[in-house]
């Protein structure tokens, strides 16, 4: 009876152990997976966010074509001081080995959906900001986050760029991944007059000139509609946007806002890399509020490149620039992030089937 039990026990003990074992290779083998997990996002910049009842109707339009699509609304962020709304949408994709390559077509026609409606709804010539833009929907940037391949943000943004150029008629200029040349973001908007402001009390207004009315799209026309401008679309790794205010003391409020947005401008060209600043950085200064408590300054960044140069190291780098310039009184007030970021996106997204 002892041998018995003994040789029992040892059985249970060995299937316990390989049970064990067994626990432990499907652990491995969902942690991997989740690790290999990635997700695909599209970032819809429109040139509307006074208007709340308008963008309301966007969001329920991107909100509805994501629901019919298999998609998802990450992130709406309004901005009503900039007049500019970034729709965040996004897909999850399955990267592992052996794996079909996911389609692109969901997230393209979910974010063709709400540019269409906002081509509908805003028109270029009754706009005005105090952010630069050059079209009614400025900017869409594809990006793969966590594991998914950069080529299938490429293939999104090359996809959508030509549903809207021939569905929609408007000039599509690709940049970063997407672009046959390389041609990067920054490229496109100094050619084609982004930064040049066109009216000296908001900045921005009306519809975007360039030249002659004439740019060379990768899709749609190369006329320059008045009423819907141009669209730059492309595809990049993940950009942090981090935008620091910077309120004007009392003497800063009776000086000059021209002087104090002048050099503000300045030092925020030193903070790029650009003008040999930080690492992966561009910022440009503009204009964000002005009311009775006095004047804000907001110094805009990209950072290209988070985990070599983050928010942290922009905003000490702000604060010393600003501290060093006294003239103006101002205070730099603490920076926030506009978006999600990629792990905080990757929690909402379900893979692909």
């Amino acid at each position: 009876c002892s041998t018995s039990r003994t040789t029992h026990e040892q059985m249970a003990l060995h299937a316990l152990a390989a049970a064990r074992v067994m626990a432990m290779k499907l652990s491995s083998s969902s942690n991997a997976l989740k690790r290999r997990a990635g997700g695909l996002v599209a970032v819809v910049y429109v040139s509307q966010g006074k208007d709340a009842d308008a963008v309301n109707v966007l969001e329920t339009v991107a909100e509805k074509a994501c629901q019919q699509h298999g998609t998802r609304v990450l992130n709406v962020f309004r901005d009503g001081e900039y007049n500019r709304t970034g729709f965040t949408l996004g897909v999850g994709v399955a990267s592992v080995a052996g794996h079909a390559t996911p389609s692109v077509e969901p997230l393209k026609q979910s974010a063709l959906a709400l540019t269409e409606q906002a081509l509908k709804t805003i028109d270029l010539r009754n706009h005005s900001a105090t952010h630069p833009r050059c079209g009614a929907v400025d900017h869409i940037s594809c990006h793969a986050v966590g594991d998914a391949p950069d080529d299938l943000a490429a293939q999104l943004a090359k996809c959508l760029g030509e549903g809207i150029g021939d569905r929609l008629k408007v000039p599509v200029l690709l940049y970063g991944l997407a672009s046959s040349t390389g041609t990067q973001l920054a490229d496109l908007r100094r050619k084609y007059g982004y930064f040049r402001r066109t009216s000296q009390d908001v900045g921005w207004s009306g519809a975007h000139r360039v030249g002659d009315g004439q740019v060379e799209a990768d899709y749609g026309p190369s006329t320059i509609p008045p009423e819907s401008g141009i669209l730059m679309l492309g595809a990049t790794r993940w950009v942090c946007n981090y935008n620091v205010p910077i309120v004007l003391g009392k003497c800063g409020v009776d000086a000059d806002a021209a002087d104090a947005l002048a050099v503000a401008r300045r030092l925020a060209r030193q903070l790029s890399e650009r003008g040999g600043g930080l690492p992966g950085v561009q910022a440009m200064a503009l204009t964000h509020m002005i009311d009775a408590m006095g004047s804000t300054i907001e110094v805009a960044c990209n950072l290209l490149d988070p985990s070599t140069c983050g928010p942290e190291m922009v905003q000490a780098e702000v604060e010393r620039l600003f501290g060093e310039e006294g003239e103006f009184g101002w205070t730099v007030k603490r920076g926030y992030v506009t978006n999600l970021t990629p792990e905080d996106m990757l929690e909402q997204l379900v893979p692909l089937r």
